[in-house]
């Protein structure tokens, strides 16, 4: 208000109202006269609640560190991203680096997914039963920022939910060690804006012929990846015993878990020669030739 205005609705002169400015008039009487004035304005209409703010889930895992490789395959991810594939399987026997390469690639593109990243660990290749599809649902929609008790008991309604959340959104759903198409349909999103990355060990054909999913196997590392990881991991004993390393790595099948779990064995033992490090019942597994190949 202008101090004439001010004035007029607290019935004192404008040259109070200027002494009040400078400072020349107690609190009290200040305090008087601001109420006075404040009391005759019309109320203000009450303000619009705020929004909801979205929930944005980030539950991919941590990134691997000194990751290795798998250029042509991250390349590929890329090129299925920017064609709007809505589903990449990457399949590979055991060891390969499967989730290790869905959660890099993950973090690689986070910033093209804004509205999120779901995960969630199917376990289809450990003993026993993995974790029920209705239970995933449940932890999605939580994650999402529905209340618990407004989470539907019924399967396909939280599957309808799910989508529908997601419709309009742009996230990044990844499922990990999946067993069967069945097991992946009800985690699907309805739109090719929020793509699916899942891992298998299968091959999961019905994915490809009915879901049109894009499959990317993964075999062993090149030598020289093989190698390089090994110099990352272990450091300069790999170029001081370049056979040896050699010969540890074709043990591990250059495969990347393997070869991790040989470089901790090999930083256990200094002063073993790399050929003579102990590679475990793993490596021979991974590479298909163990009781579970």
């Amino acid at each position: 208000m202008t101090q004439e205005e001010l004035a007029a609705r607290a019935a004192v002169s404008v040259r109070t109202i200027r002494n009040l400015e400078a400072g020349r008039a107690g609190r009290a009487y200040t305090r008087r006269l601001v109420v006075t004035a404040l009391a005759d304005l019309p109320p203000q209409p009450p303000s619009a609640p705020a929004p909801a703010r979205k929930a944005v889930p980030a539950q991919l895992l941590p990134d691997v560190p000194a990751f290795t490789g798998r250029a042509t395959e991250l390349l590929a991810l890329d090129d299925h991203l920017a064609a709007a594939t809505a589903i990449c399987l990457l399949c590979g026997p055991a060891g390969v680096g499967k989730t290790a390469l869905a959660v890099h690639w993950g973090h690689r593109v986070r910033d093209a997914f804004p509205d999120g990243q779901l995960y969630a660990d199917l376990r289809g290749s450990a003993p026993g039963a993995g974790p029920a599809t209705t239970d995933i649902l449940a932890a999605f929609l939580r994650a999402l920022g529905v209340p618990g008790n407004d989470i539907p008991q019924a399967p396909d309604e939280r599957a309808a939910r799910y989508r529908t959340l997601l419709a309009g959104r742009r996230m990044l759903v990844v499922l990990d060690d999946i067993a069967s198409a069945d097991q992946l349909r009800p985690l699907l999103p309805g739109t090719p804006r929020c793509p699916v990355l899942a891992t298998g060990r299968g091959r999961l054909a019905d994915l490809v012929v009915r879901h049109g999913a894009h499959r990317i196997g993964l075999g062993p590392l090149p030598p020289g990846d093989a190698l390089r990881l090994l110099r990352t991991l272990v450091g300069d004993r790999v170029g001081a015993d370049r056979h040896g390393a050699t010969a540890l790595a074709e043990r591990c099948g250059r495969l990347p878990l393997p070869l991790r779990a040989a470089a901790e064995a090999a930083l256990t033992h200094p002063t073993l020669p790399l050929s003579a490090v102990d590679v475990g019942p793993g490596a021979a597994e991974a590479r298909g030739t163990g009781p579970q190949g």
